[in-house]
């Protein structure tokens, strides 16, 4: 019987503890497809490591909640492709050894990907659950490269206190899946530096159900609305968005309450 996630001892969270796993060579093709058709890098080269990570994946959710997407064919499409597609966003963005913060980085997307292919510059994933936290930082060392790289616990919007390293000193922060975009601007404020930028992953439903309130809202925030592009994973799906807004100015605590209530 499997133990209680609270007795889990950190060897649990060991990624030689799990068996690896690898893709059939019929789903690493439609990956590989559908990554060429959104003019994506060539995953060949890191297809050992993304099995590794994926391998690990599994593994620990076998007893602890990361994800609902374990099926190869799901992962690669939901999980990874899902958050490669940040990845031509991210690079015209920033530069080598550019601190990028993953905000409520859970089970590590697009965290771990965006390091797989980003491999100079400074990822720090963060989220509020020490357990998640714990294997986060079991994945990292899968992934081969040079910049800096690792998870702490703690909200973005405590940074200052919890992480004065990171106060105001990302260039990027992303969120994906995480919760509503305007409930997020205050974490991205404090991690951001003077025209960082927060790059929001959000569903075919974020045209009518946020982004009115998101976009009212972000100057109260400090941010200006930059960017909302729409894609799909594959043709015929649903369009997902990944929208940018860049922290310009101060923030007016009086007009943010009325978003925060």
């Amino acid at each position: 019987m499997n133990k209680p996630t609270e007795e889990r001892s950190p060897a649990d969270f060991l990624p030689e503890k799990y068996p690896l796993l690898t893709f059939s060579e019929e789903d690493w093709s439609v990956f590989c497809h559908n990554c060429e058709t959104l003019e994506l890098p060539d995953p060949n080269p890191r297809r050992s490591v993304f099995e590794a990570l994926y391998s690990h994946l599994v593994g620990v959710n076998q007893w602890l909640n990361l994800t609902r997407l374990t099926t190869p064919a799901d992962y690669l499409k939901f999980s990874l492709l899902d958050s490669l597609t940040l990845l031509p966003v991210l690079e015209s963005l920033c530069e080598e050894q550019s601190p990028i913060v993953d905000l409520g980085s859970g089970g590590g997307y697009p965290g771990l990907p965006l390091m797989t292919c980003m491999t100079t510059q400074d990822f720090t994933l963060i989220d509020a659950r020490q357990k998640k936290v714990d294997f986060l930082n079991a994945s990292i060392p899968l992934i081969p490269r040079s910049g800096k790289g690792a998870a702490a616990s703690f909200r973005g919007k405590d940074v200052s206190r919890v992480r004065p390293d990171l106060y105001h000193h990302a260039e990027i922060v992303t969120a994906r899946a995480v919760g509503k975009g305007v409930e997020l601007l205050p974490d991205a404020y404090e991690l951001l530096a003077p025209g960082g930028v927060f790059v929001l992953m959000k569903g075919q439903s974020w045209p009518t159900e946020e982004a009115p309130i998101f976009t009212e809202a972000c100057p109260a925030f400090g941010f200006d609305v930059a960017e909302d592009t729409e894609l799909s994973l594959v043709p015929g799906d649903p369009v997902r968005h990944i929208i940018l807004a860049v922290k310009k100015g101060r923030q007016d605590l009086r007009k943010m309450r009325r978003y925060l209530a």
